[in-house]
């Protein structure tokens, strides 16, 4: 029974707990997107094994049944009628001997486009797991801000009891009883809004993680690794950014584009070889045979410039992916310009906010002081406790500021990996399947 007790307990308590890489290891498992990139890739893998497959022999069994009515008259009158039930077996084989590395080009290229799908899908990856890290931390600051909420509701609430207790007995005035009962209704407002900023957060956060928040949320530490400079923050993305090695393969992948277009004005030396049986072929005998080796060069010399044309089109399309690219990489480094400098600019607000919390503390322990001798209003006291209110706010934003900040610069340096993070869960090596289709001849499973 202690045993039944203790574990559910222990579920009871799972649900109610969830950190930060909890919760991106369930979005990393469970994200639709993530599940349709993965099956894209299979997809596109699929194109190096029709290559391969280009090039591989190709035969073919041709059988044929019929029936064959012959009527003839010869030059004496004498008519004639013979049937025949014709049959035949042919077995043909077909090997590319020469393309003029039709298939180097295309094997380039297709791998240089299945290794930007796959930059991609580790976009994609970092892209959910960037939106996890933001939801949970939105919604602990969501939580957070209604304990403010609700603990400055029951401050205003006392205060707006107290000051009605002194208006009876003369010690106020009313304009101080309608300045507290209009700050006790703003902070009601608050507070509700609050309660609703709370279920929009939980939603987006169920939309990605597949489960509901948990009850108990803890701030994680902020000890992620981020460049002393901006340059070197820079350089690092140029190099590890996904999006940016995605559009380089597609550039590299166009060039080879050119090359393949090309291969359509040069020859191509075929491989024939056929054996046929057939029987009662026609009305002369009865039964034939024929074996056939043949040798078929194509050089193509004019087909009203189509293949020309072809590359022509493929250069600029691959100049066009070039300017792309460049366009990429210029808007890559004024994002992470934004971004460094914001994040620069967060964490000097924090030392500032931080003294002026301590100060306002300070001012209003004294002005509280003042006011039970009579030196200060009821306003004074609720002006101070309103400063040190929003100051905490502004705390509690700026520091949420800084862990989204910190995290856009990790995916944007291509180190929002499940590996990089170092999260619980068995990542996939998608270079398996790549390899796995390179050496299937048959067959419908990979």
């Amino acid at each position: 029974n202690y045993i039944i007790i203790l574990l559910y307990f222990l579920i009871i308590f799972d649900g109610f707990t969830m950190n930060l890489k909890q919760a991106m290891s369930e979005a990393y498992k469970s994200s639709p997107e993530l599940l349709a990139l993965r099956e894209k890739l299979k997809a596109n893998n699929e194109k190096i094994s029709k290559i391969l497959g280009e090039n591989r022999p190709k035969i073919n069994l041709d059988s044929s049944i019929g029936y064959d009515r012959t009527d003839t008259l010869s030059t004496s009158s004498v008519e004639k009628t013979q049937y025949n039930k014709p049959r035949s077996l042919t077995l043909g084989i077909k090997q590319n001997i020469y393309d003029s590395g039709k298939k180097a080009h295309g094997l380039k290229k297709h791998e240089a486009e299945i290794f930007a799908i796959r930059a991609e899908l580790f976009s994609e990856e970092q892209s959910i797991l960037l939106k996890t890290a933001k939801s949970y931390v939105n919604l602990y600051q969501t939580i957070e801000l209604n304990k403010i909420a609700k603990n400055n509701y029951n401050v205003l609430r006392q205060h707006l009891q107290a000051t009605q207790s002194r208006f009876e007995v003369g010690e106020v005035t009313i304009t101080d009883l309608a300045q507290a009962k209009a700050r006790f209704l703003k902070s009601s407002a608050n507070e509700i809004k609050s309660k609703g900023d709370i279920e929009i957060e939980r939603s987006n956060f169920y939309s990605l993680v597949g489960k509901n928040p948990p009850s108990l949320l803890s701030l994680p530490n902020n000890n992620y690794s981020i460049p002393n400079s901006l340059k070197e923050t820079i350089e690092i993305s140029l190099k590890n950014n996904p999006k940016i090695i995605s559009y380089g393969l597609k550039k590299k992948a166009s060039f080879f584009e050119i090359s393949l277009a090309a291969t359509d004005l040069l020859p191509k030396l075929d491989l024939n070889l056929s054996a046929q049986k057939a029987w009662d072929p026609n009305t002369f005998f009865s039964e034939y045979q024929n074996f056939k080796v043949d040798l078929n060069l194509i050089v193509p010399f004019y087909n009203g410039g189509i293949n020309y044309a072809n590359v022509r089109q493929k250069k600029y399309l691959a100049l066009e992916q070039s300017k792309i690219l460049d366009n990429k990489i210029k808007m890559l480094v004024k994002e992470i310009e934004v971004v460094w400098f914001s994040l620069q600019t967060f964490k000097n607000q924090i030392k500032a906010i931080k003294a002026s919390i301590e100060a306002s503390q300070a001012a209003l322990k004294g002005v509280k002081e003042e006011a039970k001798v009579g030196t200060r209003t009821t306003l004074d006291v609720l002006d101070a406790e309103q400063e040190t209110l929003q100051e905490n706010i502004e705390l509690l934003k700026v520091n949420n500021n800084i862990f989204n900040s910190t995290f856009e610069l990790l995916e944007k340096m291509g180190r929002l990996s499940p590996k990089s993070l170092n999260l619980n869960i068995v990542t996939k090596d998608y270079n398996d399947d790549y390899e796995a289709v390179k050496k299937i001849w048959l067959g419908f499973d990979g």
